[in-house]
């Protein structure tokens, strides 16, 4: 494996454990009272503490913006993105998250490669994707199953999709990771103008709130994304989302140690379920087209 190859595989890992312990940070969040319009609104205003320079600079470089595909992207990956995926943890547990809003999104990549990119999907691909749905779908099975958590679990398919474009987008439009972050956290700034006007902030204290600003803002809402672009800027959308499988590994972990969860069985089965799977897809023991 190439060294471009390795760090994408190192900058993926740091995607996928950001993305898994956010779900968790999120719910002591939410446990205090706070909602997915709060959460989002702090994502967006940390991003945009590194984010507004960076335009100021471009700007004095003379150098102009394609604000249709950054209010795409920001839908993709921002302001949409959180506000549907954070809305799914008031109604599904946080391991529903994890499997759902991002363990799907290589599978749902892999759908719609061919009609978006004109890519083919090779078989060795779908069985490691095969193996991978079966690792969440263990994971999603092993908590206790309630009508109420549909709506949750649709929340977070809707954002696995949402995610899945931002991968093909990027791709599609040949932007780099590090200006579609920026992208991203830019285009969602007018809801953050819009919370001030009219949004309720939650009665909370300020160690929630820097707690929040730093997770929320600098390491989703700027770290992830530019680390999940760059992953798939260098592997491509195919192989790059396949580390979004592994958010699903990451939460029960992070949720043991921040909201006294305690995995059970079925969510270490998953777990060694989707590793199986990513090592299909990278090895390729199957040769066949």
């Amino acid at each position: 494996m190439s060294s471009e190859k390795l760090l994408a595989v190192g900058l993926g890992l740091m995607s996928a454990f950001i993305w898994g312990a956010h779900s968790s940070i999120s719910m002591l969040a939410i446990r205090e009272g706070w909602t997915s319009i709060d959460l989002t609104a702090i994502r967006i205003a940390g991003g945009l503490l590194i984010a507004v320079p960076w335009l100021i600079w471009m700007t004095l470089k003379g150098e102009r913006l394609p604000w249709l595909r950054v209010l795409a992207l920001s839908c993709f990956a921002g302001v949409l993105f959180s506000l549907i995926n954070i809305a799914g943890l008031q109604f599904a547990p946080v391991t529903h998250a994890g499997a759902i809003s991002l363990g799907m999104v290589p599978v749902l990549v892999a759908l719609l490669s061919k009609p978006l990119l004109g890519t083919k999907v090779d078989r060795n691909h779908w069985l490691a994707l095969f193996v991978i749905v079966a690792g969440v779908g263990t994971i999603w099975i092993g908590t206790s199953l309630s009508w109420t958590y549909l709506l949750g679990d649709l929340c977070f398919l809707i954002g696995a999709l949402l995610w899945a474009l931002y991968a093909i987008y990027i791709r599609r439009w040949n932007i780099s990771a590090l200006q579609a972050a920026f992208y991203t956290s830019l285009g969602s700034s007018p809801f953050l103008l819009w919370y001030a006007l009219m949004g309720t902030p939650p009665d909370t204290n300020l160690g929630m709130i820097s707690l929040q600003l730093v997770v929320q803002g600098i390491a989703v809402g700027l770290l992830a994304i530019f680390f999940y672009g760059k992953t798939v800027n260098i592997l491509g959308p195919q192989l790059g989302t396949l580390f979004s499988a592994l958010p699903p590994v990451v939460v029960p972990v992070v949720a043991a140690l921040l909201l006294n969860y305690q995995p059970d069985i079925y969510e270490y089965a998953g777990v060694i379920l989707v590793v199986i799977g990513m090592l299909i897809a990278f090895f390729k023991p199957y040769k066949v087209k």
